[in-house]
């Protein structure tokens, strides 16, 4: 990471750094000795473990020092005063995903891709790795309890076990050693208006930048797309075990699980070691967490969730009736993105199905064009339609959701919050103010 430290020494600059990416190589650039200035639109408390870590916050648009490198996440505009000014001090301007592309220049990168399961998939393999003592770098999307955070340099000589996104095709900077690859399917219809085609395209595209004699493991879901790497060696996924009990709920993990098995096999691992870390994983934050309520003792349970693509959505409530199948299934869903909703439209409602009552919260804008307007009320005459007697509701806002789960509650309840907007913050705000009906 040194060569990237010119004109001004090990210095940098990092917009929006409160994002987890972000954070990530925050953490990176700190551990690596580097002097770093962050800014967000939300300030970083002073306890944060950044802070302590020597990160030196600023406000956001403050005039950092000269530094070498100014970083921003895709969700700060290139206007942001604070990353102009940092260019204009000399500072070499870099998305987060361009930076990336630069650590996979210099230390091997184990490139984890997919429409669905990124998350998962990275935090699997690097917490099995991390317990056979393989000290593998990591950078996830999420904070991940068992690997206490979301990443850590590891040792240099060892790969970099990252996310790979396909938004904005940001995984084209990237020349990965070795590749995981989950699946594709058609998503962002913001960056990929031809739908599943162009998605697949940009898939190929990105496999093809694998370094020679790499390594590409494909997963049960993968389409056959050999022929983009030929300079790489490609080794199939086989299904784990049926003995085998993944520490993960859902049909869908349990096919994430034999991706993640083969990549931990690849490395070494005895077939005992990959059981274990097949079954004692236990996931990312906002993955079916937990966030109020005890799974053992009575009353409702709230559970929030990242789940915002039908796909994801479907998988979700499957895999929460496997994981409580004696609890009532109340589902919240705020829809992320305008443009996702109207390009799924049809979609949507039957990957609901599963929920035994359905709470509507409007869709959570992000990046779109001010003339769609769409709205999740276009939803409710075909849910109605698909489950005449499902209790549904549309609320305008946070209170009055409050209050409709309030009137619904039941002892047993979960209540699932799904969405990639504020519904999270929505899930949290329950805590304590759910009685159930009659108590």
């Amino acid at each position: 990471m040194q060569s990237l430290a010119q004109p001004h020494g090990s210095t940098a600059y990092l917009a929006g750094v409160g994002g987890c990416g972000m954070r990530g190589i925050a953490g990176f650039l700190l551990a690596k000795g580097w002097q770093v200035f962050g800014a967000d639109r939300t300030p970083l408390n002073t306890d944060d473990p950044l802070i302590l870590l020597g990160l030196e916050s600023l406000a956001e648009g403050e005039v950092p020092p000269s530094c070498s490198l100014a970083i921003r996440s895709a969700a700060v505009p290139k206007m942001e005063k604070g990353f102009q000014a940092a260019v204009k001090l000399g500072a070499k301007p870099l998305l987060y995903a361009e930076f990336l592309g630069e650590i996979s220049r210099q230390r091997p990168v184990l490139a984890v891709a997919g429409s669905h399961g990124k998350t998962t998939c990275t935090a699997w393999i690097a917490w099995g790795l991390r317990q056979a003592e393989i000290p593998v770098g990591y950078l996830i999307g999420a904070e991940v309890p068992q690997l206490g955070g979301s990443s850590d340099w590891g040792e240099e000589s060892f790969p970099l076990v990252m996310e790979s996104c396909e938004y904005a095709r940001s995984f084209h900077f990237l020349n990965p050693a070795k590749v995981a690859l989950i699946n594709v399917d058609a998503e962002h219809p913001d960056t990929y208006p031809g739908g599943y085609p162009e998605v697949l395209q940009a898939f190929e595209e990105f496999l093809g930048k694998t370094i020679a004699d790499g390594v590409i493991w494909s997963g049960l879901e993968a389409p056959p797309l050999a022929p983009s790497a030929p300079q790489a060696r490609w080794i199939s996924a086989q299904e784990i075990p049926a003995s085998w009990r993944p520490g993960l709920a859902g049909k869908h993990n349990r096919r994430n699980a034999a991706l993640v098995a083969e990549v931990l096999g690849g490395f070494g691992l005895t077939e005992s070691q990959v059981k274990f870390a097949i079954e004692n994983f236990r996931g990312a934050s906002r993955r079916l967490e937990v966030v109020s309520g005890a799974e053992q003792a009575a009353g409702p349970l709230v559970v929030s969730d990242y789940a915002h693509h039908p796909v994801e959505v479907a998988a979700t409530l499957q895999a929460a009736r496997e994981k409580w199948p004696n609890r009532r299934l109340v589902t919240v869903f705020q829809p992320h993105q305008a443009q996702r909703f109207h390009a799924y439209r049809n979609q949507f409602a039957p990957s609901l199905d599963e929920a035994d009552a359905l709470l509507l919260l409007e869709i959570y804008r992000a990046r779109d064009p001010q003339e769609l307007k769409a709205s999740i009320a276009e939803l409710v005459p075909e849910l109605r339609q698909r489950h005449p007697k499902k209790p549904l509701a549309l609320v305008p806002d946070f209170d009055a959701g409050r209050q409709q789960l309030a009137a619904w509650c039941l002892p047993n309840d979960l209540i699932l919050c799904l969405g990639a907007g504020t519904v999270d913050q929505f899930a949290r705000s329950l805590c304590g103010h759910l009685t159930p009906a009659g108590e």
